[in-house]
């Protein structure tokens, strides 16, 4: 009988067919909130999913937060310079995924900021598609065509064979905020509203006006205060809670979503050794996410158009293109990516790529959902 290990990422689809009422808070938030390709995994480990979902080892909440005092820009040019001497040492380039998005291209404005030191031009491929350079087309004339080698995004599925350092512009996001925040804000058009306590209970009502039980409402809510309440970096506003929800439990599967399409043949590509090694998000250090724990106060001013407005900020200084600044917006393009790619259902802690979830294999009784979080 083959062994069945715990889940790293899955689509939870064939895991929510249960019709056990304690589960219905789970099920729920799936059902009405979330994609079923999300599996949300509680990096504080006090929430036990129903699920055998297992905390990949380097994502425990960082939990030491004295004496740090490096500012965002810190983070992101020791990121850069981390990135470049990994290059060096593994004798690859890196490949940069470039959307045309304010994450991607503040990544490049940090190589471009560290060239001076490094040879960033003989090490960095910039892969990319039209629509990156429709997003911004003045930094891709001005900054990417003269620095840096250029590939199609179109076979990205492709890369994973060792032959590169493959860098995403995941976690940004989840460093500064929510897509849920902007949903949060856009049911009343006053992001006020947001900025303000969480003891509103301004969540709850979202998760029932997208047709929730109370219940499950009332479950996710109280949970996520209680998780506020217990966090090591303080959580006062609507904003926070939204961002705790996504920073904590979302991380895992943000890691592993692009991983779960790698080409069929490359697939065997995919270890513990690759992971650390061969395939990078830019803005997962454990620096960026004590900065993010310890700076609210710097992701957002008192309107969405202003969200991650420090980033804007790095990346207009160096460019000064001020009509970019000045009407730049979050959209999301990692959509684009995942269009027409038949994907496993699952990947593993051995790994191995799932093409089919029987609940039972995976079911976990001693949960959360039944006995309570710690």
């Amino acid at each position: 009988m083959q062994k069945i290990n715990n889940l790293y990422l899955a689509n939870v689809q064939d895991l929510i067919s249960s019709n056990d009422e304690s589960h219905s808070p789970y099920n729920d938030i799936y059902k009405k909130v979330l994609h079923t390709n999300v599996s949300l995994v509680d990096r504080t480990e006090k929430v036990i999913m129903p699920y055998k979902f297992e905390l990949y080892p380097d994502f425990k909440m960082p939990t030491d937060l004295t004496n740090f005092n490096m500012t965002y820009l810190d983070c992101l040019l020791e990121r850069a310079q981390e990135l470049y001497s990994l290059s060096v040492k593994l004798n690859v380039p890196l490949k940069i995924y470039y959307s045309g998005g304010i994450d991607s291209t503040l990544i490049l404005v940090a190589f471009l900021m560290i060239q001076e030191k490094s040879n960033i031009k003989e090490n960095i491929i910039v892969s990319m598609s039209p629509e990156s350079i429709r997003e911004n087309p003045n930094f891709y004339y001005n900054h990417i065509l003269p620095n840096f080698k250029l590939e199609s995004s179109e076979n990205f599925s492709n890369d994973f064979d060792k032959k590169c350092i493959i860098v995403g512009g995941e976690f940004n996001d989840q460093l500064f905020g929510s897509i849920a925040i902007y949903k949060v804000y856009a049911a009343s058009w006053d992001f006020s509203n947001v900025l303000k306590s969480y003891n509103t209970g301004l969540v709850r009502d979202f998760f029932l006006s997208k047709g929730m039980s109370e219940k499950s409402a009332n479950w996710w809510y109280d949970m996520l205060v209680y998780q506020a309440e217990t966090a090591p970096c303080k959580i006062q506003s609507t904003f926070d809670l939204l961002w705790w929800f996504n920073f904590n439990f979302k991380w895992q599967s943000v890691l592993f979503r692009i991983v779960l399409r790698v080409s069929k043949e490359q697939r065997k590509n995919i270890d513990d050794n690759f992971m650390k090694n061969y395939f990078h998000h830019f803005y997962t250090t454990t620096n960026f996410q004590k900065w993010s724990m310890l700076n609210s106060h710097l992701k957002v001013k008192e309107d969405w158009k202003s969200y991650k407005y420090i980033c804007k900020e790095i990346i207009y200084n160096y460019t000064k293109d001020e009509y970019w600044f000045n009407n730049k917006i979050k959209v999301g393009s990692l959509f684009k990516i995942f269009l027409n790619k038949n994907t496993p259902q699952g990947l593993d802690t051995n790994y191995n790529f799932l093409f089919k979830l029987n609940a039972s294999d995976y079911y976990n009784s001693n949960n959360s959902f039944i006995n309570g979080y710690k």
